[in-house]
């Protein structure tokens, strides 16, 4: 159960997600692309939640974590996408979800650089 507990920051997170993307708006926005950089910074938060479940909870290595990280993020990303098709003035989107992609992978990435640099701080 304690194993668990590592995965609650990005469940919350990602009910967060859902709930916002629930929401009927008719966002215009000003900025091009603007919503692919939310896409990104939201999803590569939710990497960056669900690589401290993984990294911490299982005993695999670590690019099969990576994979688990990016897959269930992924899996998320689709079942948020899909269920916008059928919020009023919502859409899913396949370059919303390519921004969650690059999103997760970041989120990963900057997970994993920080481990790496906590551990050369623990050997020192």
């Amino acid at each position: 159960m304690k194993k668990l507990t590592y995965f609650l920051p990005a469940i919350l997170f990602y009910l967060l997600i859902f709930l916002l993307s629930s929401q009927d708006l008719d966002i215009d926005f000003k900025i091009n692309h603007l919503d692919k950089v939310i896409h990104i910074f939201e999803f590569g938060l939710l990497g960056f939640l669900l690589a401290i479940g993984f990294f911490n909870a299982l005993s695999f290595a670590s690019w099969t974590k990576s994979i688990l990280t990016f897959g269930s993020g992924l899996i998320l990303g689709i079942l948020d996408e899909f269920h916008q098709l059928y919020v009023p003035r919502r859409k899913g989107n396949l370059k919303d979800l390519l921004a969650d992609a690059a999103g997760l992978v970041l989120g990963i990435l900057v997970f994993r650089y920080l481990a790496a640099w906590r551990k050369k701080a623990d050997k020192a």
